[in-house]
């Protein structure tokens, strides 16, 4: 493992090797950052029981054995054009109130089964802070989340992943494997984030840090791979060591 993926994961500033071959792409026209989160919905689940979508969790749905959509954000703002009243509704977790989304069947569909979180309206969230600021119409939008989505899950870190849901698996190990899916130097465009409980940390979301031509590509090639803009903190990192894969429905 390279010395910058150990100083990104320890909060520092990347080489400035690592940050010119990673930042190559953002300096071409056309292009725009994104950060694809992706979330591990077992362990989500155990932080929010509550939710309609955790009550309904099943150990053969989709969501335990793969990654889902949380969001893909636009690095260069958020909540454009959006109504104050809006978003007073999305800042105070009224997402119930916004305005439905209009996709296509399919795609509709397709979303409610990689975007559980649609039972609590997290898509019409998403859309209203991130989406708005992507300049795609809202189908385009999340077809091509949905795109990137399946790109990471055809691939090995998924893989990996859910060949431990109840175990674990070191964190060098999920490192090679982004390696393995997107080439040499891949983690330092990605960041693993962790929960800790009961001594133990727990692996919670996956973030790809990006920088998409328009049209976006339907998968994630090393040229759009990108240095954080705004990296997750040290403490929401997952440390060197052992992570921990939730199962669904399992307490630790």
């Amino acid at each position: 493992m390279s010395l910058s993926i150990a100083s990104l994961r320890r909060g520092l500033v990347l080489s400035a090797a690592m940050v010119g071959a990673l930042g190559a792409n953002h300096a071409q026209a056309g292009t725009e950052n994104y950060l694809l989160a992706l979330s591990w919905q077992p362990e989500f689940c155990e932080t929010k029981p509550t939710k309609l979508e955790c009550q309904t969790a099943t150990s053969t749905r989709f969501d335990a054995s793969h990654f889902t959509l949380h969001g893909l954000w636009p690095q260069s703002g958020s909540y454009c054009g959006v109504s104050k009243t809006n978003k007073s509704y999305d800042t105070s977790n009224r997402w119930n109130q916004l305005p439905a989304v209009s996709l296509s069947s399919s795609t509709w569909t397709d979303l409610k089964q990689k975007m559980p979180g649609t039972q609590s309206y997290l898509e019409r969230h998403e859309w209203t802070k991130h989406g708005t600021c992507s300049g795609l119409s809202q189908q385009t939008y999340f077809s091509n989340a949905l795109s990137l989505l399946a790109g990471v899950n055809a691939g090995n870190l998924r893989w990996l992943v859910a060949s431990n849901v109840g175990g674990t698996v070191m964190l060098d190990d999920l490192y090679a494997a982004v390696e393995q899916d997107l080439g040499s130097g891949a983690g330092d465009a990605v960041e693993f984030i962790c929960d800790s409980r009961n001594g133990q940390q727990l692996l919670a979301e996956v973030r790809i840090h990006l920088n998409l031509p328009s049209p976006m590509p339907s998968r994630i090639g090393a040229q759009h791979l990108a240095e954080p803009i705004n990296p997750a903190s040290a403490t929401q990192l997952c440390d060197w060591g052992s992570v921990a894969i939730d199962a669904a429905g399992a307490s630790r």
